[in-house]
């Protein structure tokens, strides 16, 4: 009997083709070469490469959504298969074991990395929030306090937050060489830190009398509310020139009465 190479379909001897495949057949004895398992020629090892290489591409990414660890593993293992039943025509047994732990590897990171994600996303989301809530809360602070300053420079009275970034605009015979009250970025009541800021001017005062600012004001509130409520901060805020900080738990703007906080509001402790 003569055995086909190509299907190992048992063929009576001295036929020169495989009746089930069609494969030439050896009429001779196999070269000692063949016989001892040593390749012939060039060896295949293309699926044991592909497997490696989408093995090693799979562990940074993941196993490349689960697809290319896939791919790689069903290679690697059609590869070794391959390479040892036909030694002499299929190579690359190393490569098909090394893309093959590469691509298990891969697949084990998956869970292993969704488990952290689930653990360390949501707590920098808090983390986040809870800058921008700090953030928010410091600068209504800063505000009031430079209401108050600006105050005793300006016959008591307080005043826009341009005026308090340009003092030497607003208020008569202030020295230019003199200190401002907040910065540029305040003044200007621009969006920081995921916190939309509104200033709410109170009524102007009856009458003034002596160097003070034509825009005075009698009482003042400064708004902090978050641009997407739930992510880039929980809470409202409200400061006013009574010295009070309020608060909202769905991120809603407090409510403004008379130019400060609304009485009845949540006190920040």
């Amino acid at each position: 009997m003569t055995t086909c190479p190509q299907c190992q379909f048992q063929n009576p001897a001295g036929v020169s083709f495989c009746a089930s495949c069609g494969q030439a057949l050896r009429t001779g004895p196999a070269p000692a070469a063949a016989r001892r398992g040593v390749p012939l020629g060039p060896q295949r090892k293309g699926m044991a490469v592909a497997s490696l290489v989408l093995g090693l591409l799979s562990l940074p990414t993941f196993g490349l959504l689960g697809v290319g660890a896939l791919a790689g593993l069903i290679l690697g293992v059609m590869a070794l298969v391959k390479a040892n039943r036909t030694p002499e025509e299929f190579g690359g047994k190393g490569l098909a074991i090394a893309g093959i732990v590469c691509n298990a590897l891969s697949f084990v990171m998956i869970p292993v990395i969704g488990i952290i994600a689930a653990i360390a996303i949501p707590s920098l989301l808090r983390a986040r929030v809870s800058a921008n809530e700090a953030s928010a809360i410091g600068d209504i602070r800063t505000v009031i306090s430079a209401e108050m300053a600006y105050s005793s420079a300006n016959g008591s009275y307080y005043d826009s937050l341009e005026c308090l970034g340009t003092p030497t605009r607003c208020i008569p015979e202030y020295p230019a060489t003199a200190p401002t009250f907040v910065d540029s970025m305040l003044a200007s009541g621009a969006t920081k830190n995921g916190y939309r800021r509104t200033f709410h001017p109170g009524p102007a005062p009856a009458s003034v009398t002596g160097p003070v600012s034509p825009t005075s004001l009698t009482s003042f509130a400064y708004v902090a509310v978050p641009l997407n409520p739930g992510q880039t901060g929980v809470r409202g805020f409200c400061g006013d020139s009574e010295g009070k900080i309020c608060y909202t738990t769905d991120g809603s703007s407090p409510p403004i009465e008379n130019g400060v906080c609304a009485p009845g509001c949540t006190m920040l402790n």
